[in-house]
């Protein structure tokens, strides 16, 4: 009987192994004579998006895969993230999520979301460790909600037309009676569409965002009375301000002072607002980004704890939320945000672009902060995870800098394989947009480990930057943004001595559009002349039609903004739309999409797949079934990259 058990014993155990190696050989490609292993990546540390309960006790999290679930810790200096639990028993692989916020006073875990990847977004709920969700709300999309300070009511903004055709919604739902009740609507001059909602704490009214003429540069903060359910303008509105740059705090300073983030003077920086008399005032002066704030308590006073950051480090400020008085100011190397804030702790996520997660708790005295970890990824983990050294570039593009008076400077981080490819196959992939940031980046590192170069830089219209940076592609899509990656992409493959041959661009959604942008550029633009012939491309849920992407978009807005208007400046959207310029293609391009997508409509990557196709120009074109913005599930980033290394190994490297 004793060796009949061992016998089983070994069965399950070779079992397990053979389990183990067949999924680790099912996540391992190859490419120019190595083993990439995506297994790490995607199993090793499968998690993302996190996020920390108002009361600072649970850490909720996604866990990626084939399955994507939704699960919560108890944060503790034992915890680990594989003894998770699911917060809901709901596999969110075939739907959308977003901002997922647990209420202690229901127990149930609330989110904004869709059911089918097609991002008709509503509220939704369910149990703490549930199984089902329960739809509260019937709308077209909802991107704005918020709980009152007891927790009883969501305030939350509808928008009830796609491409603007009726207005949105204030509305406030009761979670214990189901009551939804109209507040008021915006108008047309100033709308509620894309909105940061803040109680006040007794409950007389709430603060919330409103665009001047649904124009994202022309951002204003709008409080509107619950009893009279009239909205009241309570910043410049001539001013110019970045929906990016504009946020309330968490909560509000007292019952009659609300603070508040706007870029109305360039940067983003801290405003006061008084219910009493309506009356705004500037608290801030700094020319760097307010990018976090949360209030805390030290020494039984009020204070609030800012955070700035940039691409090298993140400033953190204490301040008197009285006097104004700043405290200390203490710099990380880490890109840090807020989880929460309780009497003198603060919970801070943070991370770079070699570190993908740590959770620290920060004990906040007024001569500083100490920082402990609480949460981090093993360090033998972390060595599979991490397959580049990362250097700071600053790259001289085309124009003047008038805040220097000098050639401007493009900030870019280069990714350095740790074992490169031979000489004479090296390889660079430049992110055509949304690059430069400090954090971690798989699909960078996925690329490292299969000896490819990564310039990741930040063209004009990146965040971090300032206001005036961060619109400087406002109205000119496919304009001056795109001279600037052809000179960062000039300047690195002069660095690095790799000929345009072998130097790709690649991008998702904005850089979707930007990577055909730049393979078909017609050479000028705004009056500025550039050239450089990129060997290659990869674009994902990219656009190649910018008046049918505005046209067909669930956001349109932005194209209004970032291109201009589809009427008015038909002819100049027209020429800059990559299909336009299609025969001009430099070299193959992979052209990757989901066919759910509701904000890059799929047409966007199939155009230009049968335009090429009528051409006789190489491409390969990839349909994701099932997916939307984006690519989801363990299988689905297993294709993804399948994709990739055989698209560089047969057309590329050929």
């Amino acid at each position: 009987m004793k060796n009949l058990v061992n016998i089983i014993i070994i069965a399950l155990l070779v079992g397990c192994t053979n389990k183990d190696k067949a999924a680790s050989d099912r996540l391992t490609l190859q490419f120019e004579g190595r083993n990439i292993s995506l297994a790490p990546y995607f199993e090793g540390f499968p998690y993302q998006q996190f996020s920390v309960d108002k009361d600072g006790q649970k850490l909720f999290f996604f866990k990626s895969g084939n399955e994507n679930r939704l699960q919560w810790l108890e944060i503790s200096p034992e915890a680990d993230l594989r003894n998770a639990q699911n917060a809901a028993g709901i596999n969110f692989a075939t739907r959308n999520c977003w901002s997922p916020r647990y209420n202690a006073v229901d127990g149930f875990i609330y989110w904004i979301g869709d059911e089918n990847n097609d991002e008709i977004i509503n509220i939704y709920r369910a149990n703490l460790g549930g199984d089902t969700a329960e739809k509260l709300t019937d709308v077209p999309y909802i991107y704005a909600w918020e709980f009152n300070p007891a927790r009883t009511k969501i305030a939350y903004v509808a928008r009830l037309g796609q491409n603007e055709e009726r207005l949105d919604e204030l509305r406030i739902l009761d979670l214990q009676s189901g009551k939804d009740e109209l507040v008021c609507q915006d108008t047309p001059t100033f709308r509620f569409t894309w909105s940061d909602i803040n109680w006040q704490p007794e409950e007389k009214g709430l603060t919330l965002l409103a665009l001047k003429g649904i124009d994202r540069t022309y951002t204003n903060l709008v409080y509107v009375d619950l009893q009279t359910k009239a909205p009241t303008l309570l910043t410049d509105s001539s001013r110019a301000a970045s929906l990016s740059g504009c946020q309330a705090l968490g909560e509000w300073a007292a019952s009659d002072e609300c603070i508040f983030l706007s870029d109305q003077d360039g940067y983003a920086n801290l405003y006061s607002f008084r219910l009493v008399d309506k009356s705004v005032k500037q608290l801030t002066f700094y020319t760097q980004n307010v990018d976090d704030a949360a209030y805390l308590t030290v020494a039984g006073k009020r204070h609030i704890l800012l955070l700035q950051s940039n691409p090298i480090e993140t400033m953190l400020t204490l301040m008197d939320a009285e006097t104004k008085e700043v405290k200390f100011r203490q710099p990380s190397s880490f890109r840090l945000q807020i989880g929460t804030t309780n009497r003198n702790r603060a919970i801070l996520i943070a991370g770079s672009t070699t570190e993908l997660f740590q959770l620290l708790e920060g004990e906040v005295e007024a001569e500083g902060i100490t920082l402990t970890e609480k949460i981090s990824v093993p360090a033998e983990l972390k060595k599979e995870l991490v397959q580049s050294t990362v250097k700071r570039l600053e790259i001289p593009t085309f124009d003047i800098d008038s805040a220097t008076g000098r050639q401007r400077l493009l900030h870019a981080y280069l990714y350095k394989p740790t074992t490169p490819l031979p000489a004479e196959k090296e390889l660079v992939m430049i992110e055509s947009f949304y690059g430069g940031e400090n954090r971690y980046n798989t699909g960078y590192q996925i690329l490292a480990q299969a000896g490819i170069y990564v310039l990741s830089p930040s063209p004009r219209g990146s965040a971090g930057f300032g206001r005036e940076f961060a619109a400087m592609n406002d109205g000119d899509l496919g304009g001056d943004e795109i001279i600037d990656i052809i000179y960062a992409a000039q300047y690195i493959s002069k660095e690095l001595n790799i000929p345009p041959s072998r130097i790709g661009v690649f991008g998702m959604s904005h850089g979707g559009y930007a990577t055909m942008r730049l393979m078909t550029f017609p050479g000028e633009v705004n009056g500025h002349k550039a050239a450089f012939f990129f060997g290659f491309g990869i674009e994902t849920a990219g656009f190649c039609d910018i008046i049918w992407q505005h046209r067909h978009s669930n956001i349109p807005d932005w194209t209004a903004l970032e291109a201009g208007d589809p009427d008015r400046d038909s002819l100049r959207l027209v020429d800059r739309s990559p299909i336009t310029h299609a025969e001009r293609i430099s070299g193959p391009i992979l052209l990757l999409h989901g066919n759910h997508d509701n904000r890059v409509d799929i047409g966007g990557s199939r155009f230009m797949a049968e335009k090429l196709k009528e051409l006789g120009k190489p491409y390969r074109y990839v349909e994701f079934s099932g997916l939307g913005h984006g690519i989801k599930g363990t299988e689905n980033n297993r294709k993804l990259y399948a994709e990739y290394f055989d698209f560089l190994q047969s057309e590329v490297l050929k």
